[in-house]
């Protein structure tokens, strides 16, 4: 069993990367440890000493240590992880780092809209979580530049590789070699918004037996069993109600607050999809699951729907329910974009001279992000976990003395070990979390991170003096 705390994490994130001096491995593990204590977008908020700094530096800028090394190792981590699980959620999106770059020498490429000038890498990520929604870590990323001028062709009149499109069938390939040799019992169900309703992803997703969630943004058509041919969305409209259920909408801009009355129906069809370069046809048997408001949608505003082709399994009402359950999952890598991005990382912060030391750095920084995301959803799915498997005994000692004072070592004492959940909430406390009832909404990643600062800042004072 791996230590708990950073120095574990980081040891079991990065500590088989394949580099050929063990001198860099050391190093590279050490600065892991270090961001998991302080994590920063820029190197010199995470690093206080100066040794430490150049010896992150050398790292970042050395072309001894690939950045596809370092995330090598963190996927294969991740692939051990999975490797009790039967099946493992794997949410798949796409994203933008806008970094600094004025005088255009750090090989960056446009990112936003062109008009703002905006300059900075896109980054397809893969998050793998458990059945109950728990983050694993990242199964797969991969990093890109645009080029400044505008292509040539249409994207239509381009091949599924030379479109990002290949950055989606890139990332689920990686993902499915990953686990096939650290995980090669454990199925992969890939989580995809409307971006990834494409031919070549609906062809490639289900490879290998794997399971997919798709999405669907496109007035798809399809054949019917007497060979007639309709359209998706008009068919689903006659199919029975298979079952209802309530969701329940927080307020939002241009949405009001609801209980909202779902809807769900579905059925198996037969796509017929063209690629619009060849005009070739190809038929996709996939089942299709819809949840549409009915009854309940205020004026002024449209229905919300999910309409999700998938190749699962929808022989029974738990089948279908199932799908709609995993699909809710692909909003866990929004949340780790956010606190890789604005959150307790700040990844767009890096003043980092060349693409290569940013996209290192990065890497590093996102295992960062899911160990957080980790701790949230492990408080929320399994909090009587004891808090010894994702903390270190400082950590603990420390969160409880901060927020308790001396009354904390009572707290942790050899006969009342804390949970998990019990030492998140005194973490998120102390980062200014203000919950006090039981329909308060638990910690964020942002209150977490900023109590893991100080509890962290205490815990290196107690390794450092010894304390028990």
């Amino acid at each position: 069993m791996r230590e708990a705390g950073p120095s574990g994490w980081a040891f079991e994130e990065f500590g088989q990367a394949r580099l050929a001096d063990p001198r860099w491995r050391r190093r590279l593990v050490g600065m892991a440890e270090r961001a998991a204590r302080r994590p920063a977008g820029r190197v010199t908020e995470t690093f206080a000493r100066s040794d430490e700094r150049q010896g992150a530096y050398g790292l970042l800028e050395s072309a001894a240590v690939g950045a596809d090394e370092v995330g090598t190792a963190m996927f294969e981590a991740c692939a051990r992880r999975s490797a009790g699980e039967t099946f493992v959620f794997c949410a798949i999106d796409g994203t933008s780092l806008n970094l600094t770059d004025r005088e255009r020498s750090k090989g960056f490429g446009p990112v936003g809209s062109r008009a703002e000038g905006g300059r900075g890498l896109k980054v397809m990520n893969a998050m793998v979580l458990s059945a109950e929604g728990v983050p694993l870590g990242l199964s797969s990323q991969r990093y890109w530049t645009r080029v400044d001028r505008r292509r040539a062709l249409h994207r239509d009149a381009l091949r599924p590789e030379e479109k990002e499109t290949r950055h989606w069938l890139d990332a689920m390939k990686q993902t499915r070699e990953v686990m096939a040799k650290h995980a090669p019992s454990t199925r992969c169900w890939f989580q995809l918004d409307r971006e990834g309703d494409a031919w070549p992803m609906l062809k490639e997703a289900g490879v290998g037996e794997h399971w997919f969630t798709i999405r669907a943004c496109r007035k798809r058509r399809v054949l019917l069993p007497d060979g007639a041919k309709a359209y998706l969305w008009p068919l689903l409209s006659h199919q029975p109600v298979k079952t209802a259920y309530a969701l329940e909408v927080r307020a939002a801009r241009y949405r009001k607050a609801r209980s909202a009355n779902m809807v769900v129906r579905a059925c198996k069809v037969t796509l017929d999809v063209r690629d619009k370069r060849t005009s070739e046809r190809s038929q996709i048997e996939v089942n299709v699951v819809q949840a549409i408001e009915d009854g309940t949608t205020p004026v002024g505003e449209k229905p919300i729907q999910w309409t999700l082709l998938t190749n699962r399994p929808i022989e029974i009402i738990k089948d279908i329910t199932d799908v709609i359950e995993g699909y809710s999952m692909r909003w866990r890598i929004e949340e780790l974009h956010r606190t890789w991005k604005s959150g307790a990382c700040s990844v767009e912060d890096n003043q980092l001279r060349s693409a290569s030391a940013a996209i290192k750095w990065a890497t590093i920084l996102i295992g960062v992000a899911a160990r957080i995301e980790r701790i949230k959803q492990l408080s929320r799915e399994q909090p009587e976990r004891p808090a010894t498997d994702e903390f270190s005994p400082a950590e603990i000692k420390a969160a409880a003395l901060l927020y308790f004072g001396k009354a904390g070592k009572a707290k942790v004492s050899a006969a009342a070990t804390p949970t998990i959940a019990d030492v998140t909430l005194w973490i998120a406390y102390l980062g200014g979390y203000t919950g006090k009832t039981s329909n308060d909404d638990p910690p964020g990643s942002i209150t977490l991170s900023r109590g893991l600062e100080s509890v962290r800042a205490a815990a290196q004072a107690i390794e450092a003096l010894g304390s028990d």
